[in-house]
C-alpha cells in the first residue's frame, strides 16, 4: 500500500450494517421471494464514523461492549468491508483480534508460526531467520512443539502477540489481546511497545482505563456506534466513565464535551447567596442518577483561602454546593484525589466516618469534607467529587460525580519524593560482621 506523507489510517464517513434476521428460515424466504419483501432489520453496528490516525501514535479505542470498537479494528485490518464510507491503511497491518484468530489449532506452535507469518506477508526465510526471537519472547517452553489446541488462553496470545510484533508491521492492532496474558507478560509487552515500536502506528482497544491514560497518546470513545468523543487519554477515560454512569441510570448523554478542571473563581452575590471563591460545575461533567446534582464546589485552606497549592498535611476544606431533589435517607460525600493521568492516588467517602451524616432533605446544601493534604509528588493533582445514598462501600446508588472540577498543585519544598507517596524510613541500623 502506498504510504500517506501525514495518516497511517483514515476512516471516512463509514458505516457498517448487517441484516438481522430472526429464523434461517427467513433468510430463505427473503432470498427467494418474489416480490423481494424483507424479512430482516437492520443493524448499524457503526454510523458516519470519521476518524485520521497518525503515523507512530499510540491510538487508543474505548466503549461499551456492542460499541462498535471491534468492528472497526477488522474494518481497519481489512477483515470487513464497510457498507458506507472509506478506509485507507497506510502501511503493513498486524492484527492480535479474537483469541486464537488465524491459527490452526491443530498445528503445533512452530507450525503456526510459519502460517500466521505467511498470512502476514512474510517469506519462509524471513520467518526461519526472526524465529528465534519469536521463541524467545513467547517463552511458552516445550509447547512450541505441541497442538495450539492444548494451549491455555495466556499460551494463545503469548505466541500470537511473538509472531505479530516480530513481523515488524508498520500498524499493530490489539483487541483486548493483552487483557489475556499474565501481568509480567503485559509488562513486557508493554515494554517492547514503548522502547521497540516507536515508528510503528498502534491502535489499542481495551477496557483497562489505566492503559489507555498512561500508553496512549490520543483516544477515541465509540457509543452506540457513533464516534462521540476524541481527545487527550484523561479526558476521553472521563468522557466514558461518564457514559457509563449515566447509562446506568438512564441518563441521556448531553453533551460531546469534557469539561477540564478550573481554579477557583469569585461569585458573586448575584449568582450565589453564599460567600467564597465557588467554581461552577458544569452538567457535562457530571454523571449519576442525579436526584442530588453537585452545583458549585470549592477548596479553602485554613486562613479560608482559595488553595490552588497545597503542601504535605496541609488542612483543607472541600466544599460542594448540592441540590437535592427528593429526601435522600443515607447519603454519602467522598472525593478522590487524581494524578495528571486520571490515576486514583487516594481518597475516601463517609461511610468510614463513627457519625454518618444526617438525611438530606429536598432543596439546596453546603457538604463540607475536612481532608489533610498526602505526602505526595510535587505536580498537578485534581479533585472529584461525589455523592452516594446507602450504606454498603461498594454496592451503593451512585447519585453524582463531578470529575476533576478542582485543580490542585502540589508542593514539596526541600524534599525528594521518591515515587508517589513517601514513605519515611522509621529507623537505620548497620551491623559489622567483619571484613
Amino acid at each position: 500500500m502506498t504510504r500517506s506523507a501525514e495518516f497511517a489510517i483514515e476512516v471516512e464517513k463509514v458505516t457498517k450494517t448487517y441484516k438481522l434476521y430472526d429464523s434461517h428460515f427467513d433468510r430463505v424466504k427473503e432470498t427467494f421471494h418474489p416480490k423481494g419483501k424483507k424479512y430482516h432489520r437492520q443493524h448499524h453496528a457503526l454510523k458516519e464514523v470519521t476518524l485520521n490516525v497518525h503515523h507512530g501514535e499510540f491510538y487508543g479505542i474505548i466503549g461499551r461492549n456492542g460499541s462498535g470498537k471491534s468492528t472497526l479494528l477488522q474494518l481497519v485490518a481489512g477483515i470487513l468491508q464497510p457498507s458506507i464510507g472509506n478506509i485507507r491503511v497506510n502501511g503493513s497491518v498486524a492484527a492480535l483480534l479474537e483469541l486464537g484468530a488465524g491459527f490452526n489449532p491443530e498445528f503445533t506452535g512452530r507450525q503456526n508460526v510459519f502460517l500466521n507469518a505467511t498470512l502476514l506477508g512474510i517469506s519462509k526465510k524471513e520467518t526461519e531467520e526472526r524465529f528465534d526471537a519469536i521463541e524467545e519472547f513467547a517463552d511458552i517452553g516445550r509447547f512450541i512443539d505441541q497442538p495450539v489446541k492444548t494451549y491455555s488462553s495466556g499460551m494463545y496470545v503469548r505466541l500470537a502477540f511473538a509472531v505479530a510484533i516480530n513481523v515488524r508491521p508498520d500498524i499493530l492492532i490489539v483487541d483486548e489481546a493483552l487483557a489475556v496474558g499474565d501481568m509480567f507478560f503485559q509488562q513486557k509487552c508493554i515494554r517492547y511497545m514503548e522502547e521497540n515500536m516507536k515508528q510503528c502506528t498502534k491502535l489499542l482497544v481495551t477496557h483497562d482505563m489505566h492503559a489507555v491514560v498512561n500508553l496512549c497518546e490520543r483516544v477515541a470513545v465509540l457509543h452506540e456506534g457513533r464516534l462521540v468523543f476524541e481527545g487527550l487519554p484523561i479526558e476521553s477515560a472521563e468522557y466514558y466513565t461518564k457514559i457509563l454512569h449515566n447509562d446506568l441510570y438512564g441518563k441521556a448523554l448531553q453533551s460531546v464535551g469534557v469539561e477540564q478542571p478550573q481554579s477557583p473563581v469569585v461569585e458573586n452575590e448575584q449568582t450565589s447567596t453564599v460567600s467564597g471563591f465557588w467554581v461552577p460545575v458544569s452538567t457535562e461533567a457530571t454523571a449519576g442518577a442525579k436526584d442530588v446534582v453537585i452545583t458549585h464546589v470549592q477548596v479553602t485552606n485554613d486562613g479560608n483561602e482559595p488553595a490552588t497549592t497545597a503542601k504535605p498535611h496541609d488542612s483543607l476544606r472541600v466544599q460542594m454546593r448540592v441540590q437535592v431533589a427528593k429526601e435522600i435517607q443515607d447519603p454519602i460525600f467522598g472525593y478522590m484525589i487524581r494524578d495528571r493521568v486520571g490515576n486514583g492516588i487516594c481518597g475516601d467517602n463517609t461511610l468510614s466516618l463513627a457519625e454518618r451524616p444526617a438525611p438530606l432533605k429536598a432543596g439546596t446544601h453546603t457538604v463540607q469534607l475536612y481532608i489533610n493534604w498526602p505526602d505526595i509528588y510535587p505536580a498537578d493533582y485534581t479533585i472529584t467529587l461525589g455523592v452516594g445514598e446507602g450504606t454498603h462501600p461498594l454496592y451503593h446508588v451512585i447519585q453524582c460525580w463531578a470529575h476533576n472540577v478542582i485543580l490542585i498543585k502540589a508542593l514539596n519544598p526541600g524534599k525528594d519524593v521518591h515515587g508517589i507517596f513517601t514513605n519515611m524510613i522509621s529507623k537505620c541500623e548497620v551491623e559489622n560482621i567483619g571484613s
